[in-house]
């Protein structure tokens, strides 16, 4: 069965978050405060950082640059499409 039919530029806009997991180069004892961002430690490498589509990854570098945290690589936590298809089901099953 079909769910959705559109390009898949326009089924990504839908997405309002994206969870970037960050690895960084000294370790944390804790998540820091970072005003307007949703940030857990994950362990004391990796930093996981949720930001909507009114924020920016260049505002999240600068913040973390300034509190002294270095980021060696960073990732989606999970594949975007993947994450717009599940929404998409459950949605669906909840109609």
């Amino acid at each position: 069965r079909i769910i959705e039919r559109d390009r898949m530029s326009n089924l990504l806009r839908r997405l309002h978050t994206e969870t970037f997991v960050l690895t960084l180069r000294h370790p944390l004892r804790q998540a820091p405060q970072l005003p307007a961002y949703s940030a857990k430690l994950v362990d004391e490498h990796t930093l996981e950082v949720e930001i909507s589509t009114e924020q920016n990854v260049n505002d999240l570098f600068a913040r973390l640059s300034a509190l002294g945290i270095e980021v060696i690589s960073m990732r989606n936590k999970v594949n975007r499409l993947e994450e717009i298809f599940i929404r998409l089901v459950e949605k669906g099953a909840a109609a």
